[in-house]
Parts: C-alpha cells; structure tokens; sequence
C-alpha cells in the first residue's frame, strides 16, 4: 500500500498491485493535483508523477511506463495492457508510433512497435505479437 495526498490535503492508500495507469495531472482535472491514479476508480492526488510513479513501482514490479507525444510518461501495469497495436496512417503524422491499450482506450505513444513490445515484456507483461 502506498500513502498519498489528495487536492484538498487528506491522505490517500492504494494499492500498488491495483494501479492500472498513472500520469500526470491536467489542470483542468484539478489544478491543484500533479497527478491521476488509475485503480479501480480514478484518483487525483497532489504528488507529481514521478514520486507517484516511484512508489507505486516499489511495490508493483510490472509497472513501467512509455511516452506521450508531449514528452510526458504514461505508467502503467505491464500485465494489463495490450499491445503493440498499430496505429492509424495518420497518427504519425502527429509523432506516434506505436499503441497499447488500457482500460479499454488507445494510448498512443510515441516509441516504437518493437520498444513497447520490449518494455511491456521487461517488465513482466505479455506483449502482441509485434505488427509489421
């Protein structure tokens, strides 16, 4: 279990091994929250997601992360996920290279095919079979 803040400052448990997702915060989700956790349900907490990242990862070996077209990490639990997917002609166009799902929406990213397929498998998950 991992302790955190959340906007208005009472403290949030989770449990590590059932974080699907975390990122970073949008402000227009809360401007105070630097971070959104994926559990089951969707939890804002005040951490930036590189401590939130750290923790959840102290506890759950499988959680690893790729990257948005923005620069930022996506973390996530490698034995939840599917992918590599393909992406559509024209996502490239926008910097993305490869997809996975998670909870059930496309997240496009911006490694390659062969990379998620190696960082979802490093980290434990079973990676598709990598498209051509």
């Amino acid at each position: 279990m991992v302790d955190f803040t959340d906007p208005s400052g009472g403290k949030v448990t989770i449990d590590a091994q059932k974080v699907i997702r975390a990122r970073r915060a949008l402000s227009s989700e809360n401007p105070s929250a630097g971070s959104r956790i994926d559990h089951g349900v969707m939890q804002l907490v005040r951490e930036p997601i590189d401590a939130v990242a750290a923790a959840i990862a102290a506890e759950n070996a499988a959680f690893t992360k790729v990257t948005t077209r923005d620069g930022s990490a996506v973390w996530f639990d490698a034995r939840k996920v599917k992918g590599p997917l393909r992406i559509s002609p024209g996502m490239s166009a926008y910097g993305y290279r490869s997809s996975l799902t998670l909870m059930g929406y496309r997240q496009h990213v911006t490694e390659t095919h062969q990379e998620v397929a190696d960082i979802i498998r490093k980290a434990g998950g079973k990676p598709e079979p990598v498209p051509h």
